[in-house]
């Protein structure tokens, strides 16, 4: 395998039990239809736990062509050479794996109602290295007024939480919330154990811990009746009913407890690379902003990324090599490139894995 260049990421689209994706069939060249593929696995080595689709081991689990036009699965990319594809330090405290999940997701409905364990949360209880907190970056909707769930308005104690998802008292979880409106641009950190739904008609980046890990609250939604597996991942509600965030979330205060503290990278005449979302807000994963308009060399730091282009035309150089460019291209960088730089006009989200400790 060579390292020194960059790869183009193939379309990977995965089973979920709610409807969506004809935005990213369009964007894939395709017409458009809604179904149960509303997700493309950017880079994924993570593979997803859907119920009735064990026969699948491998759905999730994307595939990357080279400039050089090989083509690989990205198990066999980032484990063929770890260190060269994903950092030695990245490596040392992670192993080779990407320790990322980065997803195109496009919902036609709402979500369930659910919640994602912490690290700690799965540690203890599921023995993972890894836990689900996940950022969002609203892309745009399908209708003028588009909102999600993010935390608890008016919080249930955790008796009245089981009261409520027993009897699936659908009325009263409701009422735990308030809608937070959202629109293209907003950026919002969802942590381990924060309730959570994304409204209908939102399209966004999503970036997380490298798990499939949820607690759904709503047993039937969207026309499916999901098993237990499917909603406590197993473990029953009761082991399950500390996973959330009992906390108040003020609707007022929401944007501003979960928005993006921006800190920029580099600046030229030639564009902008920033910071949304990572450390020390959050030490499970980074979202950057790239701007670029002319020849803009990116921040390298000896952590691999993954790059979606939001908006307009030009090239990727990396290694010697060159990659063309366009709306939706989804490229991957390797750790061990050091001159890479974007040419044209573009816009790009830049999604990294969390910077090792010590480095």
């Amino acid at each position: 395998m060579d390292y020194n260049q960059p790869f183009e990421l193939l379309p990977n689209r995965v089973w979920r039990t709610y409807k969506g994706g004809a935005l990213l069939d369009q964007m894939q060249g395709k017409v458009g239809e809604d179904a149960h593929f509303p997700e493309d696995w950017v880079g994924s080595a993570t593979r997803a736990a859907n119920m009735g689709r064990e026969d699948l081991p491998d759905e999730g689990v994307g595939r990357a062509r080279g400039v050089d036009g090989v083509e690989c699965s990205m198990e066999e990319l980032y484990q063929g050479e770890p260190e060269k594809a994903l950092g030695a330090a990245h490596v040392g405290a992670y192993g080779a794996q990407p320790y990322l999940l980065v997803k195109l997701l496009d919902a036609a409905m709402r979500l369930h109602i659910q919640a994602h364990p912490s690290v700690a949360w799965a540690k203890q209880h599921l023995g993972a290295e890894s836990g689900k907190t996940e950022a969002w970056w609203i892309l745009g909707a399908r209708q003028e007024e588009s909102w999600v769930y993010m935390g608890f308005q008016h919080p249930p104690t955790p008796a009245e939480w089981k009261r409520i998802i027993d009897e699936q008292d659908l009325s009263a979880m409701a009422a735990c919330f308030e809608k937070v409106p959202v629109k293209a641009g907003d950026v919002l950190l969802v942590e381990g154990g924060v309730p959570h739904a994304i409204g209908p008609g939102v399209l966004m980046v999503e970036i997380q811990e490298p798990t499939d890990y949820v607690v759904r609250c709503e047993y039937a939604h969207g026309g499916l009746q999901l098993p237990e597996s499917a909603r406590t991942m197993g473990l029953g509600l009761d082991r399950v009913l500390h996973v959330f965030d009992y906390t108040e979330y003020p609707l007022a205060e929401v944007q501003a407890r979960f928005g993006p503290q921006v800190s920029v990278v580099a600046e030229t005449d030639s564009g902008r690379e920033e910071v949304l979302l990572g450390a020390p807000q959050t030490d499970r994963l980074e979202l950057r902003r790239v701007v670029c308009e002319g020849d803009l060399p990116l921040d390298t730091d000896g952590r691999f990324s993954i790059l979606i282009v939001l908006e307009g035309e030009g090239r990727l150089r990396a290694g010697g090599r060159q990659l063309a460019l366009k709306p939706w291209s989804c490229c991957f960088l390797p750790a061990c490139l050091s001159d890479v730089s974007l040419q044209g006009g573009l816009s790009v989200a830049r999604c990294l894995p969390p910077r090792p400790a010590n480095t």
